[in-house]
């Protein structure tokens, strides 16, 4: 059922203008992190060369790390490993400030207009976060354009379970306590009180796990808190916008409100905080004795989907405060590719509409909208609160050349709040002129 979606996305390539002639075997590699992303395109791998007899694709699934230092190394040295590079925004700005990947449009002259309809069905403000940037880093005033077509749309979801909100005594209790009715959260204030309310020390539970280790983790949990609170690091609808001279927002009182908020939700949590990151929390809301996490839309589907279908225990929404995260990531095209119109040809294949609702049935998140709207894709039990968080957005996740330090800074000081080592107000203040001062030693660089 699955090769019928390729043959009729021939497209008019002269693949002569790559390195091999049409009758030699071209192979395409592929690099990214082992997640539901490259999972879902391996899981087309044999179609695709089927329809296509000179293509074959080699996919590198790698860790996160691996992936990233990989591709880094490579794009650095030259060497041409990668054809395609699956990465993520904070990555954006320096490989096209080095020049080390094409704008996708350079590779596409010969595509006729139909095969590029499916860039209206993409999320437009997640695109833009994730394959858009500035035409000349020097004069940002001459606008920006396309680098990469988005490999997956993430965002972070409300993950609950079930079984705990629906027990009929739980519903009493909390009606009791707060007088009101025991809902799925939408804002923080009601947040910290379901949590308080599902830590029972008689029934051995907790309200929630917050994911607050190091390599962005913290970081990105929080920035939901910030955004969902009104506040912000920057004054900046995307994470690449931005120079020396944009002003720091951190010590703030929304900033106060949120890092006050989120750490009193320590004598709620589940699992050694510094130390959680996505798998381990998880493990600990498959346990079965948690009542809620703020989970990454690509960790679902390998954790939570089995032959059987999807764990029944758990359900998702939007996170509270009505802003969302909409990141993912690109596919980028390395410039030292022997072969990059036949990797933009694999890309704009897997773009089209059928192929994105195959691909999200196999657990992608996809950027087209229109991947929502199928049958089949709508029994996902994410795909309804994944699809409104992505329309919506407004979280902004950094990604200029400060992004790692402002979401190192940033996740030092929180976990210092949480260890009782500065006050919130202290830790606000100390973090923005770490950041500030950072900042201004960093743009010295790539003047």
């Amino acid at each position: 059922m699955k090769r019928f979606l390729f043959i009729v996305l021939a497209i008019v390539f002269v693949t002569g203008c790559d390195s091999k002639t049409s009758s030699e075997k071209i192979t395409i590699t592929v690099i990214g992190e082992n997640s539901s992303s490259i999972q879902a395109l391996m899981s087309l791998k044999k179609s695709y060369e089927d329809t296509h007899p000179n293509v074959i694709v080699d996919f590198k699934p790698n860790t996160f790390d691996d992936a990233f230092s990989k591709s880094n190394q490579d794009f650095a040295n030259k060497t041409g490993l990668y054809d395609i590079v699956m990465q993520y925004n904070f990555s954006l700005s320096s490989m096209v400030r080095n020049d080390y990947v094409y704008h996708i449009d350079d590779l596409l002259p010969q595509v006729p207009d139909s095969l590029k309809t499916f860039e209206k069905n993409l999320f437009p403000n997640q695109w833009k976060e994730v394959g858009y940037y500035y035409k000349n880093g020097k004069d940002k005033k001459e606008g920006t354009l396309k680098v990469g077509y988005p490999f997956a749309a993430l965002s972070v979801l409300l993950m609950y379970n079930k079984e705990m909100f629906a027990d009929v005594e739980n519903q009493q209790a909390f009606k009791a306590k707060y007088h009101q009715d025991l809902n799925v959260p939408t804002n923080w204030e009601a947040f910290y009180k379901t949590a308080e309310f599902f830590t029972q020390a008689e029934q051995q539970t907790k309200g929630v796990c917050l994911a607050g280790g190091t390599g962005g983790f913290l970081y990105y949990e929080f920035m939901n808190f910030l955004y969902g609170m009104n506040g912000k690091i920057m004054d900046k609808q995307t994470g690449w916008e931005g120079n020396q001279n944009s002003k720091i927002f951190l010590n703030s009182p929304e900033a106060l409100k949120a890092l006050t908020l989120y750490t009193s939700l320590k004598p709620y949590n589940s699992g050694d905080f510094s130390s959680v990151e996505q798998f381990e929390q998880m493990k600990i809301m498959k346990k079965g004795k948690t009542a809620m996490a703020l989970v990454w839309s690509d960790i679902l589907y390998p954790s939570l989907h089995a032959e059987a279908g999807f764990d029944p225990r758990f359900a998702f929404a939007p996170v509270p405060g009505g802003r969302s995260i909409a990141l993912g990531g690109a596919f980028f095209i390395n410039k030292q590719s022997k072969n990059p119109k036949v990797a933009a040809q694999y890309i704009i294949d897997l773009m089209q509409p059928k192929m994105q609702i195959a691909l999200a049935k196999n657990g992608l998140c996809s950027g087209s909208q229109l991947a929502y709207q199928d049958p089949e894709v709508k029994k996902i039990p994410y795909t309804n609160p994944l699809f409104t968080s992505l329309k919506r957005g407004g979280v902004v996740i950094e990604a200029g050349p400060d992004a790692n330090m402002i979401s190192e800074v940033i996740t030092t000081y929180v976990q210092k709040v949480w260890n009782k080592e500065l006050t919130p107000q202290a830790a606000l203040s100390q973090a923005q002129a770490e950041i500030e001062k950072k900042r201004a030693d960093i743009y010295k660089t790539i003047q």
